[in-house]
């Protein structure tokens, strides 16, 4: 069998940094719009689910670096 290598860049810290703070944004812009207009389920799934891809980057970068 062929042996599988890893062409993809591993995330740098810098990218991961302006992710959350792009994040903290998102979640900001999610309390202003709870507050007039009641929480919108969308807004959580959508957060969820790029904090998850966030802390995933941050533990690809922490394997790049030990391997």
């Amino acid at each position: 069998m062929a042996e599988q290598k890893n062409t993809k860049n591993p995330p740098n810290l810098g990218f991961l940094a302006l992710q959350e703070v792009a994040w903290a944004l998102g979640l900001t812009a999610m309390v202003i719009n709870a507050t007039s207009r009641g929480l919108d389920w969308i807004w959580i799934g959508l957060l969820a689910g790029w904090q998850v891809s966030i802390i995933w980057g941050f533990v690809k970068l922490r394997r790049a670096k030990t391997a």
